[in-house]
């Protein structure tokens, strides 16, 4: 009976074990930018971590079993001399530690600005710092070091109730230094925004468990969303001349991968970076009309209508690019120059400049801007606008356009030549 009791004890045990490693994993849809990170910094110097945050004790001098240090230098106890891992970082600080003699927690640290009813991505990387053939340990030290592994806890504000953890498992020395990324998602519950990051120390000290950690991160996790238009382009698709003006329905298709319900808002770009909010367009499809310029689409996507037009709580979609056929070299330029508001041929006059680019026989570009000059010079900026028929016909025209964006204002130049 003993014996049968001691086997159920044991498969409960590793299912036990097995069930919490398997949750460690990574946002299976679209990760947003960080709206949490720690690098620990770059210098020479040793640091110390913010108080309260961890239960070890910080040294300047040789880190021993229970000691830390965030620090540039790994140069110990035949240790890898390893970089941090941050990237392009010069002298990169990485919290060191050498774990102490018995398993428990010794990192803490307090994560705000959350929102709720969202689901986040936490990750870290991790290295065994002791290096597998460096086999010095045991009575005759000729025994590997312990491996290092370390449980990460998510607790909620109160530190009372565990939100969600997992487990790495033993992570064994390598013959090269050796990064390794661990996640573990989680969703936080209404009304709630920040939460606690603990780490604990799995395996007993002595001769190994040694580690270093490196680029603490927090991501929104949602849905990967790709754009889909009409006809069945996803994310691009490239117009020739005939095709203009276009319109078609754009469609935004989750993979249902986190959110259960969706909620939308629809962006429109003339470059790919400067967005803006179409008004009154929250649907998951969204009609666009007779569209004649580079343009960009894409869609904020959110679980919860409250968090839709918080970017440290939505996620984007792919990008719906309209390609246009751009005006090659040695386009012929018809230009009509109307000169308005001439007061006193000494002042400055206002020019109102209609310009059409012709290809092929095919009309490019139609517009009109508003340009200040000179008296009998037509001007924007510093270029001369030339008009065909000048002496200096067949010059190159650089044209600088200022359009509005939600940010302010930006600017673009056209490259024209004429005959």
């Amino acid at each position: 009976m003993k014996k049968k009791l001691n086997i159920i004890l044991l498969i409960l045990f590793i299912f036990l074990g097995l069930k919490l490693q398997a949750q460690l994993g990574f946002c299976t849809g679209n990760s947003g930018d960080p709206i949490f990170s720690e690098d620990f910094g770059v210098g020479y110097n040793d640091e110390p971590i913010s108080s309260g945050s961890t239960t070890y004790n910080f040294t300047t001098g040789i880190p021993r079993n229970g000691y830390y240090k965030v620090s540039s230098n790994t140069n110990w106890f035949g240790w890898f001399n390893t970089r941090d891992h941050t990237p392009n970082d010069k002298n990169g600080r990485a919290l060191i530690v050498n774990a102490s003699t018995e398993p428990g927690e010794f990192f803490k640290i307090s994560v705000s600005g959350l929102c709720e009813n969202t689901t986040y991505e936490f990750s870290s990387w991790l290295i065994n710092l002791f290096p597998y053939n460096h086999k010095v340990c045991g009575f005759f030290k000729n025994e590997s070091a312990i491996p290092i592994n370390v449980t990460f806890e998510i607790w909620d504000s109160t530190d009372t109730v565990l939100i969600k953890s997992g487990d790495t498992g033993n992570i064994k020395g390598s013959y090269a230094p050796n990064w390794e990324q661990y996640g573990l998602v989680f969703q936080t519950k209404p009304g709630q925004t920040s939460v606690i990051l603990k780490m604990r120390n799995n395996s007993i000290g002595g001769c190994g468990n040694d580690l270093a950690i490196d680029d603490i991160m927090f991501k929104t996790c949602g849905d990967s969303v790709i754009i889909e238009d009409a006809s069945g382009n996803k994310n691009n698709i490239s117009l020739s001349n005939n095709e203009l003006p276009y319109s078609t329905i754009l469609k935004a298709a989750p993979d249902f991968s986190v959110f259960s319900t969706h909620f939308y808002q629809w962006q429109k770009s003339e470059n790919g970076i400067d967005w803006v909010n179409i008004i009154g367009e929250n649907r998951s499809d969204f009609s666009i009309k007779k569209i004649s310029t580079l343009s960009y689409y894409r869609v904020l996507v959110a679980e919860d209508a409250v968090n839709l037009l918080n970017s440290s709580c939505n996620s984007t979609s792919e990008i719906y690019k309209v390609e246009i056929p751009q005006p090659k070299k040695g386009a012929k330029i018809r230009e009509k120059v109307t000169r308005i508001n001439v007061i006193n041929p000494k002042e400055s006059i206002k020019t109102k400049k209609q310009v059409t680019i012709v290809m092929n026989g095919h009309k490019i570009i139609n517009h009109e801007v508003w340009i200040d000059g000179a008296l009998g010079k037509y001007v924007q900026t510093s270029e001369k606008i030339i008009k065909q028929g000048d002496i200096n016909a067949g010059a190159i025209i650089e044209e600088t356009i200022y359009y509005k964006t939600v940010y302010g204002y930006n600017s673009k130049k056209r490259i024209y030549s004429t005959k």
